[in-house]
């Protein structure tokens, strides 16, 4: 009789822990969760006032730093009298190539309109940037860096650097990006 009750504990236990090691093995990659105002503001990247577009009230746009195979979701909220689309220049855009931020693959997000961006940093180390890319909104701001870090796996043969850096640069006008555009397409905005 104990023979038999002892195969039966040694069963449950083992069913039991069968059971539990399935809801332990569904982990998924961590998600990071961000949401996104855009608005008008006045910058001075020239030392001259200006009207610039900003990004949760920033100038350049919040840093994203994160570790590869993290889940990106990023919530823009446009708040400009103008269409708005952000690219996220030389990010893969695994299973959601419609979300790369082009005009063409994407529309762009109507005023006081949202859209939300899904990514997944998939096995891509390195700095990148993102940006807007319609009616010259680039050329008043709406952008800033994105790190993807390596995941703590590997020893390195090195010290970790004391501080990180993230540089943006472009061309800068002292022209207001809705005349920059009309003078270079001709287009009139009221």
């Amino acid at each position: 009789m104990s023979g038999r009750l002892e195969w039966l504990m040694h069963l449950v236990i083992g069913t039991v822990l069968i059971c539990s090691s399935v809801f332990v093995v569904r982990a998924e990659d961590p998600s990071r969760f961000f949401t996104w105002t855009i608005t008008y503001g006045t910058i001075s990247p020239l030392g001259v006032p200006q009207q610039g577009i900003l990004i949760n009230g920033q100038f350049p746009g919040p840093q994203i730093d994160c570790i590869t195979n993290d889940n990106i979701v990023v919530n823009v909220i446009n708040k400009l009298d103008q269409p708005f689309l952000i690219t996220w220049n030389g990010i893969k855009q695994r299973k959601a190539s419609w979300q790369d931020g082009v005009l063409g693959t994407n529309c762009p997000i109507l005023p006081n309109s949202n859209f939300t961006y899904h990514m997944q940093m998939k096995d891509q180390i390195g700095t990148y940037t993102y940006f807007p890319s319609t009616l010259m909104h680039k050329a008043a701001g709406g952008f800033g860096g994105l790190n993807v870090y390596q995941r703590p796996m590997i020893p390195r043969p090195y010290d970790i650097p004391a501080t990180d850096y993230t540089v943006l640069i472009g061309d800068w006008y002292k022209t207001n990006h809705k005349v920059c555009l009309c003078c270079c397409h001709g287009i009139i905005f009221v």
